[in-house]
């Protein structure tokens, strides 16, 4: 009897702490603009966060299951709605989510401190990014190819915002985590990420431009959000407007 005492308290601590600790699962650019706030969320909410940067389309997943209470998207959520039943058929209905807009970030282009290429117009870039542009001489680098690198999972905005409808070329190398592309540029003296602001670090280079694409950072629930999951909402809001 006296082995069961300890793992009857440990079971009430699990248990305790999954009842104060709110599960927040999902895209890694939104993880990346709340996680620094974290501090600041919990105080207003009186409740722990514990965030998994899983991306949008398993965020969802997550979420429809149960492992989560609220997933992050930074995508529209009817498309990555989409994109989880492409990838496991009849996993969700979109009609069961309630999602709401929190904030946005912009996207950035970063590229290798060995490229000299420190500024693109939004022209450029989009020529950059379709393929269009094959060479960084065209745009007065090196006499070098041009490797662009972004997210597997990436959502529309990019292409309806910046490249006119058209797709990042064929060519790009695609990472399935936003935080993989400052390592892999960082990496290659050709590569330019396609990338979130709140993902920009390391050893790379920001490009200066004109362009200007906006991500919307979304919260979703499981229907109507719950008195603790909207003062999450709120407080995320709130604090992404500082």
């Amino acid at each position: 009897m006296r082995l069961l005492f300890p793992f009857a308290l440990f079971g009430l601590a699990v248990a305790a702490r999954a009842e104060t600790t709110l599960q927040v699962h999902g895209s890694t650019t939104v993880r990346g603009a709340l996680e620094p706030k974290q501090a600041q969320i919990e105080t207003l909410i009186g409740r722990k966060v514990e965030f998994s940067g899983t991306g949008s389309t398993m965020g969802l997943a997550s979420l429809a299951a149960g492992r989560a209470e609220i997933a992050m998207l930074a995508n529209p959520l009817a498309e990555t709605v989409g994109m989880l039943n492409a990838k496991m058929p009849g996993s969700v209905d979109g009609r069961e989510f309630q999602a709401s807009e929190v904030g946005h970030v912009r996207i950035a282009f970063i590229v290798n401190p060995r490229n000299r290429v420190r500024a693109l117009s939004a022209a450029q870039l989009a020529d950059l990014l379709t393929g269009k542009i094959k060479n960084w001489q065209q745009v007065g680098g090196s006499n070098a190819p041009v490797v662009v690198v972004g997210l597997s999972n990436a959502g529309s905005v990019l292409k309806t915002s910046l490249l006119g409808g058209a797709e990042v070329t064929s060519a790009a190398r695609l990472v399935p985590n936003a935080a993989q592309i400052p390592g892999v540029v960082a990496q290659d003296a050709n590569a330019i990420g396609i990338i979130s602001t709140a993902h920009v670090k390391g050893p790379t280079s920001l490009i200066k431009t004109d362009a200007e694409v906006l991500i919307p950072l979304l919260l979703v629930t499981k229907g109507p959000p719950k008195p603790y999951e909207k003062a999450f909402i709120e407080a995320a809001r709130q604090l992404l407007k500082e």
